[in-house]
């Protein structure tokens, strides 16, 4: 289900305030990628046709036949959940970091008014 118009606009308000407050932070999350669905598709597929070789390999005891399917299904578990690597020549070079001055946290301010308060 989309969100609506108001959602949408207080979720943009959210991740704006976040970002200002902890640049780094909103540098990190904004990185996170999901992964694709044909990605996970593909991974899903190999984990089932493992477990398949696995059982297959347990009921006509071929040991060798159980191990090739657990590596199946460890190789496409591990490929449905990592994103894949970036080619080298994909990403344009890092730019210089600029230093934004650092505003003061929610534990700063509430520190701040504790002493201001103590103080009167």
């Amino acid at each position: 289900m989309p969100l609506s118009e108001y959602e949408q606009r207080v979720l943009d308000q959210l991740e704006a305030q976040l970002t200002s407050e902890d640049p780094r932070l909103g540098s990190r999350m904004a990185a996170v990628s999901t992964p694709r669905r044909g990605r996970v598709a593909l991974g899903v597929s190999g984990v089932v046709i493992g477990l398949a070789l696995l059982v297959s390999g347990v009921a006509v005891s071929q040991l060798w036949l159980s191990l090739i399917g657990f590596l199946l299904m460890f190789a496409g578990a591990y490929f449905a959940f990592t994103k894949p690597n970036a080619l080298p020549g994909d990403s344009a070079p890092a730019a210089p970091k600029k230093t934004v001055p650092r505003k003061p946290g929610l534990s700063e301010r509430f520190q701040k008014r504790f002493e201001e308060r103590d103080g009167l």
